[in-house]
C-alpha cells in the first residue's frame, strides 16, 4: 500500500497537531517543576544567608573594640540558637591557678641579690666580695691529679699574677652592693661617692734620631746595569731589527701577513679584504632582530638588495618595489609577505658580524704562534696545536650557522704555511670537506695527529 508523504513525514496532520501540542503541554509541566525548585534552592540560600548575618552582629556584640567578651557572649547566645556549654572540668591533679578572667600577674624581676654571711660581713667591713684578697677567700680543694714527663718552656701557659685592687675599690663595691639591697626593698638608689685622686703628668719625653745618607755602592750600581742590558737585548732579540715597541695604551702594529686583514670594524667596508667582501654583496646592511623592528626605509634596501636581485637593473628593481608598494600598502607588509625569501640572507649578514671577532682573534693568534716558530721560541708542531686548540674552542661558541660562515671566510684569506683551516684538518687527518662536530658532548676533539691525541694540552 502506498503511503502518502507529507513536507514532516507521513504523519497526518490531525495526528501530527496533537502530538505537538501534547510535547507543548509536557514542556509547560517541566518548565513549572523547573521554577518550584529553583524557588526552593533559592529559599535555602536565603535562609542560609540570613543565619550569616545573623551571626556576623553577633560576633560584632561579643567582640566590643576588637576584644573577646564571654559575658556578652554567654548571654546574647540563646538569641542566635547558640549552646552554651558548660566548662569542661579538669580531671584529677593540680586545678587551674589562673583563667581567662584571672590573668597571671606580670612577672618578677630575675635581678635577684642571694645575701649570705660572708656577704654581710663584707658589707659591714666595706670590702667587695669580688676583690679580697687571695688570702681572704675560700681555700679551694688541692686537686688530686697526678702528672707525667715534662712541660715545654715554649708552650706552658705563663703564671698568674694577681693584679692589685685599686685604692678605691672597696668603697665602691660596698655602695653598689648596697645600693642594690636598698633597691630591691622599694628605697632609693644610694648615688656613689668616691674620693679624689690626684693625677700626675709627666712631660712627653722626646728622642733625636740621626740619618746618615750613604751613597750607593759602585758594585750594586754595576750589577743593577748588567740586568738592565740583558732585558734590553732579550727584548731586542723578540722583535724584529729596527722595530720600536708601540707605547703604553697604543694600537697593535700589524706586521708581515696580518697587514692586509684588519677586522677591528665589522661595518666599516673599507677595511674589509677584497676577497672576503666579495663573499658578502650585503655587507654592513642593517640587522636588527627580529627583523620586523627593522625601519621602513631599510626594508626597502633589503627589497631591493635580496627579492629584486633577478630584476635586470636598478630602475627595474625600483619598479617593482613602487608596484609591490602599492599593492601591499609598505615595506614591512612586502617583507611579511615574502619574508621567507629575504629572511636567509638577513640572517647570513648576521652571522657574519657575529664571526668578525672570531677570526679577528685567529688573526692575532696564527700571527704569534707561527712567529714564535719561526724564532725557534717553539717547534712547530706546538704552534700548530695552539692555534688548532684556540679554533676548537672559538668554534663550540658559535652557531651551526655562524660556523660555516666562518669557514668561507677563512679559506678566503690568505695563511702562514701549515695554519690554514685546510692545513689544520689535514695534518690532524680529517676531512677538510667534512664540517667537525666541535660541541663539547661530542666526544673527545679530533684536532690532532694521531700520536698526539693522548699527550697533555697544554703543556
Amino acid at each position: 500500500m502506498a503511503v502518502f508523504q507529507y513536507s514532516w513525514g507521513t504523519m497526518r496532520p490531525k495526528t501530527w497537531g496533537e502530538q505537538l501540542k501534547r510535547n507543548k503541554e509536557a514542556n509547560a509541566s517541566l518548565r513549572a517543576a523547573a521554577i518550584q525548585a529553583l524557588n526552593e534552592v533559592l529559599a535555602q540560600i536565603d535562609g542560609k544567608d540570613a543565619d550569616l548575618d545573623e551571626k556576623l552582629r553577633l560576633l560584632d556584640q561579643v567582640t566590643p573594640g576588637g576584644r573577646y567578651s564571654s559575658e556578652i557572649a554567654n548571654s546574647l547566645a540563646p538569641q542566635v540558637n547558640i549552646a552554651v556549654s558548660e566548662p569542661v572540668k579538669r580531671g584529677r591533679g593540680r586545678p587551674r591557678k589562673y583563667g581567662p578572667n584571672d590573668p597571671r600577674p606580670p612577672r618578677k624581676s630575675r635581678a635577684k641579690v642571694r645575701v649570705t654571711a660572708s656577704l654581710v660581713s663584707d658589707v659591714v667591713r666595706g670590702v667587695s666580695p669580688s676583690l679580697r684578697a687571695p688570702a681572704e677567700r675560700k681555700p679551694r680543694r688541692a686537686s688530686t691529679r697526678k702528672t707525667s714527663g715534662t712541660v715545654s718552656p715554649v708552650t706552658a701557659a705563663p703564671a698568674r699574677v694577681p693584679t692589685p685592687a685599686p685604692k678605691a675599690a672597696p668603697q665602691v663595691a660596698a655602695s653598689l652592693l648596697e645600693s642594690t639591697l636598698a633597691g630591691g626593698l622599694g628605697q632609693d638608689t644610694i648615688q656613689i661617692e668616691t674620693p679624689e685622686t690626684a693625677i700626675e703628668i709627666k712631660p712627653v719625653e722626646t728622642r733625636t734620631v740621626e740619618i746618615t745618607v750613604v751613597e750607593n755602592d759602585p758594585e750594586y750600581e754595576a750589577e743593577l746595569a748588567e740586568q738592565n742590558a740583558l732585558l734590553q737585548a732579550r727584548l731586542d732579540a723578540e722583535n724584529d731589527p729596527g722595530e720600536e715597541l708601540p707605547p703604553v695604551g697604543a694600537p697593535r702594529k700589524r706586521t708581515k701577513f696580518s697587514l692586509n686583514y684588519d677586522f677591528s670594524d665589522a661595518l666599516d667596508r673599507s677595511k674589509a679584504d677584497p676577497a672576503v667582501l666579495a663573499l658578502f654583496p650585503n655587507f654592513g646592511m642593517p640587522i636588527s632582530t627580529p627583523s620586523e623592528t627593522i625601519a621602513n626605509e631599510d626594508i626597502e634596501k633589503w627589497l631591493l638588495a635580496a627579492f629584486y636581485e633577478h630584476e635586470p637593473n636598478e630602475a627595474a628593481k625600483r619598479r617593482r618595489l613602487r608596484s609591490d608598494l602599492n599593492a601591499y600598502g609598505s615595506a614591512l607588509a612586502v617583507y611579511k609577505r615574502f619574508g621567507h625569501r629575504i629572511e636567509p640572507e638577513i640572517q647570513r649578514e648576521r652571522d657574519r658580524v657575529r664571526v668578525w671577532r672570531v677570526i679577528d682573534a685567529r688573526v692575532t693568534n696564527v700571527e704569534q704562534f707561527s712567529e714564535r716558530a719561526a724564532k725557534g721560541d717553539i717547534t712547530e708542531e706546538l704552534a700548530l696545536m695552539w692555534v688548532a686548540q684556540l679554533d676548537y674552542l672559538a668554534l663550540g661558541n658559535l652557531e651551526d650557522s655562524e660556523h660555516l660562515v666562518w669557514r668561507e671566510i677563512v679559506d678566503a684569506m690568505t695563511w702562514p704555511e701549515g695554519f690554514s683551516r685546510i692545513d689544520l684538518a689535514k695534518w690532524a687527518g680529517q676531512d677538510p670537506d667534512v664540517v667537525p662536530d666541535v660541541r663539547s658532548w661530542a666526544g673527545p676533539p679530533k684536532i690532532f695527529p694521531e700520536h698526539l691525541r693522548n699527550v697533555p694540552f697544554p703543556p
